[in-house]
């Protein structure tokens, strides 16, 4: 752990940069709207090391609720998100902030001092975590209002614990003989000594280990956190007749139907996680976001049951619940040290 005042000369010199923009060099394969972000990050990198360089300086430069949350948002994914790595599974904090309006705007040294506040509590959280190894995957603005001239706040750190990538996908998926897995409840294989997971659990770690780009270099910017559950109506397959079987893209069965599987075998397993692909790399970007966003992780996939009352008797449904970040990946465009820095 670094303590603060050291890790806040750090943070100056691994994220200030000169006023003037960078411009894209040659041997990077990148996009104009990759430079227009980073020129608009740098900028307001420029802007917290001038203010910090100079504290009895107050600017008179002013900008939008919206905009203000989006580069801090941003900036901090920029300069100290990891999303490029696998997870085996994550903490997710939340914490509260409050900035100052400046009429309906933001002033920007309010914002810049609001984003060193930012920096010291966030690490302190970060630090916290109990994960021998991890690290910070990005920061995610949750809500935001306004009340008594305050823009009140609110951000979820999310620090993902590291461990073994699990082992390359098969040609008809990451699923082999053996892998017959009791879908959730933390109840192990269907047969055998009883371990901390389940179905549930291995199809998100064989779905994240498919998401670190070994030649991939971003940050995130306006990440969405987004939960689905089996049997949700917009999770239904389409033509599929509800017999309890693959009816949702999430695992889904119904006592009120028939009789459930519960122990999912390698076919079962391996049909789930194409389902789960299409779902979170097709589906839910083209409805509910758009072909900007890309996955960034599966945060938590859980199993688990839930009574329903039908003609008096109580019935149990049997579903799989998961929390997925998305976001927009952009690439870095200089090639510099310490991008992103550790906490």
């Amino acid at each position: 752990m670094i303590l603060l005042g050291g890790w806040m000369a750090i943070y100056f010199s691994a994220c200030q940069k000169s006023g003037e923009e960078i411009a894209a060099t040659p041997e990077t394969e990148i996009t104009a709207f990759d430079i227009k972000v980073g020129n608009a990050i740098n900028s307001f990198i420029d802007k917290v090391a001038y203010q910090k360089e100079n504290p009895g300086f107050k600017s008179l430069e002013t900008i939008s609720t919206d905009s203000a949350l989006w580069y801090l948002e941003s900036t901090f994914n920029y300069c100290y998100g990891f999303p490029n790595e696998f997870y085996k599974s994550f903490a997710i904090d939340t914490l509260s902030f409050s900035l100052l309006l400046s009429g309906s705007e933001v002033n920007m040294t309010d914002l810049t001092d609001k984003f060193n506040e930012m920096i010291q509590e966030i690490s302190t959280t970060y630090h916290a975590v109990a994960y021998d190894e991890k690290g910070l995957s990005l920061l995610n603005l949750a809500e935001a209002t306004i009340e008594n001239n305050l823009l009140h706040f609110t951000v979820q750190v999310v620090t993902g614990e590291k461990g073994e990538v699990p082992p390359s996908p098969v040609l008809d998926g990451p699923f082999e003989d053996g892998d017959e897995w009791w879908y959730g409840e933390d109840e192990g294989k269907c047969e055998g000594p009883v371990i901390e997971s389940d179905a549930a659990q291995q199809l998100m770690l064989a779905m994240n280990a498919t998401l670190p780009d070994p030649e991939g270099n971003f940050y995130v910017i306006n990440p969405v956190e987004i939960t689905k559950k089996g049997g949700y109506p917009d999770l239904r397959r389409p033509g599929d007749i509800e017999d309890n079987l693959y009816d949702y893209y999430l695992f889904f069965g119904s006592e009120e139907i028939g009789e459930v599987e519960l122990c999912l075998n390698r076919n079962a397993m391996n049909t789930y996680y194409s389902y789960l692909t299409y779902l979170l790399k097709v589906k839910i970007i083209t409805e509910e976001l758009n072909p900007s966003y890309s996955l960034i992780n599966i945060e938590s996939m859980t199993g688990f049951w839930e009574p329903t009352v039908v003609d008096g008797i109580i019935v149990k449904k049997y579903l799989h619940r998961g929390k997925f970040m998305f976001g927009i990946k952009v690439n870095y465009y200089v090639e510099a040290p310490g991008f992103p820095t550790e906490l």
